[in-house]
């Protein structure tokens, strides 16, 4: 009778020294040092208003429609970690109090829903709006839409809300990857039968790149720089449908970037220049 070697006999001693060695153990403790690093202490500074509806501006999407939002001068900022993540304004266009976030700095996956409840539970807003992107070329729909042709996409938890035909919704089995997402399910958790939360999302012709494993310094060279330039129509219909979603039935235009209205000088080199018009905490 022919034998299997494989079955009839016990695995050669360095393999099983090996595996012991290299195998993750699930069960294996961690140190302080490793628990920390998953630690995310959010804190908000400055005057910043509670109860009022909060416009919230999210990457890529919200650090191009700051630059011309005309959204004054800063009031306040949110750190993660002593990081800073947000910035808070108070426009005079508005009664929202307007926080723009992540547009220097990125959230790891496993911080993004401490962020986004902390800024609900605090604030503790009556209504939300929030601005931030979908990738286009990986939509899921029913045919194929041109880059040129994506419309701007948009999920309310409200059924009330009308959208004009600009923009269409943002249908299943598509998900959204992002602190946003989180910051519309704490919304909505925590929403009474007047509350709402609406999400407003650009198309964007890229898939954006992973979240980082943890959290990074601050990095302001990145207010002068956009990921994508949306045109000035997509902007302004953005922009009246944020204002749309917190109950708003009039809205400003949206002034476009000093780069885009061919503004130049030192003052465009300046990074606190290019959102709003700085602040202490910058």
């Amino acid at each position: 009778m022919d034998l299997d070697p494989l079955v009839d006999s016990g695995p050669s001693r360095y393999a099983v020294e090996s595996d012991e060695e290299d195998e993750y153990n699930p069960l294996e403790q961690h140190d302080a040092k490793d628990h920390k690093e998953h630690e995310f202490q959010v804190k908000i500074i400055g005057s910043v208003p509670q109860g009022t509806s909060l416009l919230a501006a999210f990457g890529d999407a919200g650090r191009y429609w700051a630059k011309g939002a005309n959204l004054g001068e800063q009031i306040g900022a949110v750190f993660v970690n002593d990081i800073q993540v947000g910035l808070a304004f108070k426009p005079s266009w508005t009664k929202a109090t307007v926080i723009v976030s992540e547009s220097f700095t990125r959230l790891p996956i496993n911080g993004m829903h401490e962020y986004s409840s902390s800024l609900i539970s605090t604030l503790g807003p009556s209504s939300i709006s929030i601005l931030d992107v979908y990738p286009s070329p990986t939509y899921i729909s029913s045919s194929l839409i041109p880059q040129h042709e994506a419309p701007i996409r948009y999920i309310s938890s409200s059924q009330d809300l009308e959208m004009p035909r600009e923009a269409q919704p943002f249908a299943p089995p598509n998900l959204v990857h992002s602190t946003t997402s989180s910051a519309l399910l704490a919304q909505i958790v925590t929403q009474t039968s007047i509350n709402t939360g609406t999400l407003i999302l650009l198309p964007f012709p890229r898939v954006p790149a992973p979240p980082p494993k943890t959290l990074q310094h601050s990095n302001f060279s990145h207010l002068m720089q956009d990921g994508y330039q949306w045109s000035a129509e997509a902007m302004n219909t953005a922009h009246r449908l944020l204002l749309r979603g917190l109950g708003h039935n009039t809205s400003p235009q949206w002034q476009g970037s000093k780069r885009d209205l061919g503004i130049s000088g030192a003052a465009t080199h300046d990074a606190r220049s290019t959102i709003g018009e700085g602040g202490m905490y910058i």
